[in-house]
């Protein structure tokens, strides 16, 4: 068993998930495994996964979809194969810095009931709630209505199984935000990262453009769900004393 699961969705951006999986190799320095899970590429990301096998060994395991299913579908692929004692997951266009999931790691296991939130960079000023700033660049953590979410959440295994993984009924977006939630009102908490960012491009190519109006849908069906109130276009509504407002939002079980 391994301590640390990292599973990567892809499809068609090789040169991205080449940078990724470069990346993780130079800068990870826990005892880790990689579950890339392909929605069935047609470009090199074949080749760049057959290279990284020879890199990674058995430390590396590639999930080929007949169909390509999303985003949300290709993660719950790589979270329910994980062996790792604690999850997380990747963008094909993310990358961790130097030692990001051994403190993410070191963090939990002085409070294991908790999310770890990781830092990363994020091109919208909307909907901050942390920001720190390293080698002049700034990392952030957000909120959704006022409640701390987990982008690129660390967590135990069980905790992932506990909170049944992604709700499959978002395909792309949404799904990070639910999970966040999901976790607060089984009453964990999401905690900020001390130190741990990841690098985070958000790269927009024909694949993003297309998947925009099923990304509208998603965050529709997350507004839906947990009831969210409407934007206060004022002023950022994120108290870090108090960065849960789930259960002032909404005092039922959202809706199955």
């Amino acid at each position: 068993m391994r301590e640390l699961s990292i599973i990567i969705p892809t499809c068609n951006r090789a040169a991205l998930l080449d940078r990724c999986l470069t990346t993780i190799a130079r800068n990870v320095a826990c005892d880790y495994e990689i579950i890339v899970v392909d929605g069935a590429s047609t470009d090199r990301t074949p080749d760049v996964l057959e290279r990284a096998s020879d890199l990674f060994e058995d430390r590396m395991l590639w999930i080929r979809e007949e169909k390509r299913q999303g985003f949300v579908r290709a993660a719950n692929a790589g979270f329910r194969a994980a062996d790792g004692t604690y999850i997380t997951w990747l963008n094909d266009d993310a990358r961790p810095r130097p030692f990001s999931y051994l403190n993410a790691i070191r963090q939990l296991k002085r409070r294991p009931a908790n999310v770890i939130a990781m830092y990363h960079r994020w091109k919208s000023e909307k909907n901050i709630a942390f920001e720190k700033s390293v080698d002049g660049i700034p990392y952030r953590l957000c909120h959704v209505r006022g409640t701390l979410y987990a982008n690129f959440a660390v967590a135990t295994r069980k905790v992932f199984q506990d909170l049944d993984y992604f709700d499959e009924r978002y395909r792309f977006y949404g799904a990070d935000p639910d999970f966040s939630l999901k976790a607060w009102h089984a009453g964990l908490t999401v905690e900020p990262a001390e130190e741990s960012f990841i690098d985070h491009d958000q790269h927009d190519d024909a694949r993003r453009f297309a998947d925009g109006e099923q990304a509208k849908r998603d965050n529709q069906k997350l507004f839906a769900k947990w009831d969210l109130p409407p934007i206060n276009p004022n002023q950022n509504d994120f108290n870090p004393k108090r960065p849960c407002t789930l259960r002032d939002v909404r005092r039922r079980t959202p809706a199955a």
